[in-house]
This record gives C-alpha cells, sequence and structure tokens, in this order.
C-alpha cells in the first residue's frame, strides 16, 4: 500500500453492439452542430495509471471509449496518460491530454491553456463554440474522517487519533461531529476547493463555464443526512463535508445528486468497488464496517449554456462491505457493469447538452 493508492477510488451495459453504440455517440458529439452539443463527462481514479491490474492501461482507454465520454477527469493518472490517448487514438478516435501531478485532464475537444494547482489541473476545453474551465482533482487522502464514525482511524500523521493511524479504534467509533469537522478540515481538502472557487470564479468573469470532478477523498454533505444517519455504518453522524459543503454553498451543482436526490434509494457510491482482479484484502481499508462512500465527483456551477441530462455509476455493480463482495441493491444506474475493472473506485459519468449563447451567461 503506498501514499498514492490510498485512494485510487441504464443497468449494466454489455454486449459488442451496445458498447459500439456507446463509443460511437461518444465520438459523434464532438463533430455536433456549434449551437448544440454533447458532452460527456467521466470521472475514473486510475489506481496507479493502471498498472495494478495487468492490461489495466488497455481496460482505461477501453472503458473511456465505450462510456462515449468526451471529457475525462482521471485522478492517479501518472505517467501511462500518453499510452491511454494512443490506445484511443489507435482505434479511431481523436483525443488530446493535459497533465500535471497525478491529475490528467483527456478531451475529444481542443484544450487550450493548462495550469497546475495544488492536487489539481486546469485546461480550457473548446466545446463547440462554448469555452469550458475544466478542473481534475485528487484531494489529500489523509485525514480520512468518514472513517472515524466507522470506527477507524483516519490515517492522521500527527495530532488528533493519530495513535490509531488506519487501525480499528478500540474505544469504538467517533460520532462527535465537530470532532469529525475538526480531522477532516485538518486534511486541507477544503482549502484546496476554496482556492479553486476563487479561481473559477476568475473563469467565469472571462465568460467560461465550468466543470470540476475528480476523486475529493471525501463525502458529500448530500449523503450524510438525516435520512441516512442509521445506514452504511453512519452511526448516527449528521455531517457537513467541508469540501462538498463550500461547493453548495457557491452555488455548485453535484451532477449525480443533482439526478438522483436521495441517497438511500440512489447512493452512488464509488468506493470501494469490488474489482474482481483484485483480492478483497487489497480493496478493504476498513474491513469490519460498512466503508461506502460516494468520493468521487462531478460538479458545475449553473450556467445557461449547460443542460444536465443524466448522470451514471461507471463501472462494477459490486462493492466491499465488512470484507466482502457485496451486490448493490439500490436503484443506482450502472454503465459498463460488466466491463473489465482496472481500478478500486466506481467511475462517474455525467452527460450535458451545452448550448450557444450570445448574451454573456455569468452576468
Amino acid at each position: 500500500m503506498t501514499q498514492v493508492s490510498r485512494r485510487s477510488v441504464v443497468q449494466g451495459i454489455t454486449g459488442a453492439a451496445a458498447l459500439g453504440a456507446l463509443s460511437m455517440a461518444g465520438a459523434a458529439s464532438a463533430a455536433a452542430s456549434p449551437s448544440k452539443t454533447t458532452l460527456k463527462v467521466l470521472v475514473l481514479n486510475a489506481w496507479h495509471g493502471g498498472k495494478q491490474i495487468p492490461g489495466g492501461v488497455r481496460m482505461i482507454a477501453d472503458i473511456i471509449k465505450n462510456s462515449g465520454a468526451t471529457l475525462v477527469f482521471v485522478p492517479e493518472a501518472n505517467e501511462t496518460t500518453p499510452d491511454i490517448v494512443a490506445k484511443l487514438n489507435a482505434s479511431g478516435l481523436n483525443f488530446q491530454y493535459k497533465i500535471t501531478g497525478d491529475n490528467a485532464i483527456i478531451s475529444a475537444y481542443p484544450i487550450g491553456e493548462a495550469t497546475a494547482f495544488p492536487y489539481m489541473t486546469k485546461a480550457v476545453v473548446t466545446v463547440g463554440s462554448v469555452e469550458v474551465a475544466a478542473y481534475a482533482a485528487h484531494l489529500q487522502y489523509r485525514w480520512y474522517a468518514t472513517y472515524l464514525p466507522r470506527g477507524y482511524g483516519a490515517g492522521v500523521p500527527n495530532g488528533a487519533y493519530s495513535e490509531y493511524g488506519w487501525n480499528k479504534i478500540p474505544s469504538g467509533p467517533v460520532t462527535d461531529e465537530a470532532a469529525v469537522a475538526r480531522v477532516n478540515e485538518e486534511s486541507g481538502r477544503p482549502k484546496v476547493i476554496a482556492r479553486f472557487i476563487e479561481d473559477a470564479r476568475n473563469e467565469r468573469r472571462r465568460g467560461r463555464a465550468v466543470i470540476i470532478g475528480g476523486d475529493f477523498n471525501e463525502p458529500s454533505t448530500l449523503d450524510w443526512t438525516n435520512r441516512t444517519a442509521r445506514l452504511f455504518d453512519h452511526n448516527g453522524v449528521v455531517q457537513r463535508w467541508g469540501s462538498t459543503q463550500l461547493l453548495e454553498d457557491a452555488g455548485y451543482v453535484d451532477a449525480y445528486r443533482r439526478q438522483y436526490p436521495n441517497p438511500v434509494t440512489h447512493p452512488g457510491f464509488t468506493w470501494p468497488a469490488s474489482n474482481p482482479h483484485a483480492a478483497v484484502s487489497v480493496l478493504t481499508w476498513a474491513p469490519e464496517a460498512d466503508e461506502r462512500d460516494r468520493i468521487d465527483y462531478v460538479f458545475h456551477h449553473p450556467d445557461a449554456r449547460l443542460k444536465l441530462t443524466d448522470a451514471s455509476v461507471v463501472g462494477p455493480r459490486e462493492s466491499i462491505v465488512r470484507n466482502r463482495r457485496v451486490a448493490e441493491s439500490g436503484k443506482d444506474p450502472f454503465v459498463l457493469a460488466d466491463a473489465p475493472w482496472p481500478t478500486d473506485h466506481k467511475g462517474i459519468l455525467a452527460t450535458y447538452t451545452v448550448r450557444r449563447k450570445t448574451a454573456h451567461p455569468n452576468k
């Protein structure tokens, strides 16, 4: 287990015909009319660039192609991104990429300027006639405070609860919401999101739409509610998680939760995915708990040119629960549920219609 691997984090579509249809739809969207274009945004943590699973780089390329994605955020992309894009383009597609740190942005649309931020990559992508400031994020994996209510250490290197590491806490779950919030704040994740919000505000002033996606290593305020307080080993905790709360307060739209507002019927868990190619012991970090969470996201700022039309979980229907592979019983829509899988996360796919507008959309 390494630092980077900590969060590597419709019904199942099967058959060559279905996969081919998705792929053709994605390729065609990049050639749509300039007044109305489809943008399919995929977030997929690559788990060491796909190198944890034999053939993982090819699997990532196939997932991008067969999902029909046209803008992809890849946390833990690492040095394999050029290979992924080469495989896509060898199949007749036309993708380009930008990568800083371990975050890659892969796009079927033209990419202009790119900027590196701590834990984040920004690139300006031109979708039809609309410039989109696209941000790919992979936030700090330690201070993983969502484990505290489940009775496990949060991987704190120093300070409160550091004595437990990632291990079980002998005294049981930490249900003091203020204590959980303090540990989460110490991760620095909310500060990264605050810096993003400020930078994105400047992009919006320039007339650009804004989309952010990635592996936040942090649950959603919209998921830890009164309705879920006694589910998923939340142990009664109702939590305002710092990063997603900042985005909520700034008006950002959580694509998956906008489409499926009920976190009980549509939990949308992305971690930990039950990868059939990996041992359960590699996939779980809290083996006696239900550690499932939605920590991979697509968000957009409201914009007259962006219309969210769909959102799905991408990847295996099974998750890891208490050291076992368990099929999800909720109503979440899954895409590519039976596809060969390269990572310990599930992905998120959000579909937008991008429309050209003559008036400045952010005034």
